[in-house]
This record gives structure tokens, sequence and C-alpha cells, in this order.
């Protein structure tokens, strides 16, 4: 993009330290507003990036989408788009600030940069939620205790998806496991285990799961001798978001209802397309008080 056709479009060049940087001047007709200072944002500045546009300047639009000049003729259709993303933004901050609300987290919205973020504690763990500029959530941070994990970090999720804190909370736990077992060279024995048998035959298999609990499921395989791991977790009802993880990481997440769920074994059969005689159940050491 050369200077003079970001000058025909009202912007002022200037230079960066990561190349050349637009201004656009919004006027005060114009200006944008942050929400929580009530202080206006009278300017925008972009990164010029070829022939698109990178909001930079102020911090209360970054990461707002890029803006292709293909088609943008003047300084007010440039003024409209970003006002217009601009809103978009603040719509996706109003309606994901309440969702995280209905599940009982308190969200949170730096007054700068209007970042949304909560925190969410699960057992001995503590999830830092992000969610960018277009609603989409990811797992900021994971800590447990003090010390900072570097497993589940950056993982995208849809919190739509939860209906009940208990379901987000245990498909967070889901992660991190299914994490750390990528950093595992062999399936360890564990303590505290216990299995459905096991429940089966202390409560009879009549024994119900109430429509609200949390529950988790955890199976570990052998598929052609290669280690792998399916868990998942409920997310409200019959319907339950599972993962599939082996040495190299992730192989499938989704949600699914436990009516039409083919059952583990051909699940990871078909999705790593082997015969279901070469997916086998891996037991571990009888658990331990």
């Amino acid at each position: 993009m050369t200077t003079s056709r970001l000058e025909q479009l009202g912007l002022r060049v200037e230079k960066g330290t990561a190349g050349d940087q637009a201004v656009l001047e919004l006027g005060e007709g114009s200006a944008l507003e942050n929400p929580l200072t009530h202080q206006p944002i009278p300017s925008v500045t972009f990164q010029v990036s070829g022939d698109q546009l990178v909001p930079v300047a102020p911090p209360a639009v970054v990461g707002l989408p890029s803006i292709w000049l293909e088609g943008v003729e003047s300084a007010e259709a440039l003024t409209q788009r970003i006002s217009d993303d601009f809103d978009e933004s603040l719509f996706h901050l109003e309606r994901r600030s309440a969702q995280l609300q209905a599940l009982g987290l308190s969200p949170s919205v730096d007054p700068e940069t209007l970042a949304l973020t909560a925190e969410l504690k699960a057992g001995a763990m503590s999830f830092t939620l992000a969610a960018n500029r277009e609603g989409h959530f990811q797992v900021e941070q994971v800590r447990k205790a003090e010390e900072v994990l570097t497993v589940g970090a950056g993982h995208r999720f849809e919190l739509s998806e939860f209906r009940e804190l208990s379901g987000l909370s245990s498909y967070l736990l889901a992660l991190v496991d299914e994490a750390l077992s990528r950093s595992q060279a062999a399936i360890p024995a564990s303590k505290g285990l216990v299995s459905y048998g096991e429940l089966a035959e202390a409560f009879g298999s009549q024994a119900l799961v109430p429509p609200r609990s949390s529950l988790e499921v955890l199976v570990q395989l052998s598929v052609n001798g290669e280690p792998y791991r399916f868990a998942a977790a409920r997310l409200a009802g019959r319907t339950f978001r599972g993962l599939l993880a082996g040495a190299k990481g992730k192989v499938w997440s989704e949600r699914f209802d436990l009516d039409d769920f083919p059952g583990v074994v051909r699940l990871v059969a078909d999705l790593l397309k082997v015969p279901a005689e070469a997916v086998k159940a891996v037991g571990v050491d009888a658990p331990q008080e």
C-alpha cells in the first residue's frame, strides 16, 4: 500500500518501529467511546501490512479485525468500518459477560483494553478464561496452587455449549488431564482411581446419576501398541464433550449425545481407521487408599 493511496483516504502516515503506520482521525461526530471510562477515542492508529490495516492503538481497539482496503474509497467509509467493528466487539463483550454471570462466574473487563477475562476454580486447579474481540474463548492460563502449568493454555472452546458451571469445570479438568497424559511416556499405575465396574458392583446397575451433577469418564487405550486416552465430561443431561488424545496430541474433540454414542472402541476405531480388534482398553493397578 503506497503512502499516496493512504493519504488519499485521509490517513496520516507515520514511521513506526515495525514499519509504516496510518492514523485515522475520527472527528467529533464520529469519535468512538470507551464504555467503561466514557472517554472518547478520537483517532485510531493502524499498522500497514500490505493491503491491510491492522488496528494497533489505542488499546481499546487492539484485536479488532484487520481491514482490507480494497473497496474502501474514503475516510468516511473507513471510519464507518472501524465503528461497526468496535460496536460488534462491544456486543460480544456484553453477551459473553452475561453468559459468564449465568454460569456463576464473575467477568472482569480491563478498563483500558476492554479485554474480558474470568477466573474459574475447579478442585486444585485455577483457570483464567479470556475472550477475544469476536467473543471466542480460550484458556489463557492454568494454575495449580501457585504453580503456572504449561498444559491447556491456548485451547479454544465455545462457552455457550456449557449450561452448568460443573460441566465447564469437568471439561477443563479433562483437558488438563489429557494434556498431562501426553507428557507421560507410559501409562502409570494411579492411586484413587475407581472403575465403573466397582461402582456398579457397589451401588447396583440401577443407580442413577442426577441430571445436574458433574460426571467425568476416563478410558485408557492401546491401539496397535500406541497409548491413547479418551476423556468425556458431562455438559448437561445426556450431552457430553469428548476428547481423544495420543502421544502426538489431540486427535478429536466434539460434543455428543449419549443416545447416539457408538461406544469408545467403535469411536476410536472409526477415528483412527483401524479394525475394532486393534483397540484395547488398558487397565491400571487396583486403586489404593
